[in-house]
């Protein structure tokens, strides 16, 4: 199997999970380098190809997306503190919703991508 490096992977799913939009700025909190116009214009294509790829599966992932975060917000967060918060306590939900959804999405198409993994799904 071909070795990828850590901050490929890295910037790969920082792109994917930003729907191929993650700016420079993104990059470099994480850690990255920040990179050219040119170059970044290329990972954000190389993103959009690989989200594309996986298209048909998009409103799959995001029903896997809500089950987990029914999960995570059915007893495995303490959200004890927002109880008395109810706007407070569904932005805190959504946002996790987000952010599972969109981590599920990047994996999947990184692992495609790698072809690692192949969807019975006729993409």
């Amino acid at each position: 199997m071909k070795t990828i490096p850590f901050e490929v992977l890295k910037a790969e799913l920082a792109q994917d999970m930003n729907a191929g939009c993650a700016e420079n700025e993104l990059l470099v909190k994480s850690g990255q380098v920040g990179r050219s116009d040119d170059v970044l214009e290329m990972e954000q294509l190389a993103s959009t190809e690989r989200l594309a790829a996986i298209e048909p599966l998009i409103p799959l992932l995001a029903v896997y997306g809500q089950l987990a975060t029914d999960l995570l917000f059915g007893g495995i967060l303490d959200t004890s503190d927002l109880e008395d918060d109810p706007v407070g306590y569904s932005s805190f939900r959504s946002d996790y919703q987000t952010i599972l959804t969109a981590s599920v999405t990047a994996v999947l198409s990184n692992l495609t991508d790698k072809g690692l993994i192949q969807s019975g799904v006729a993409l």
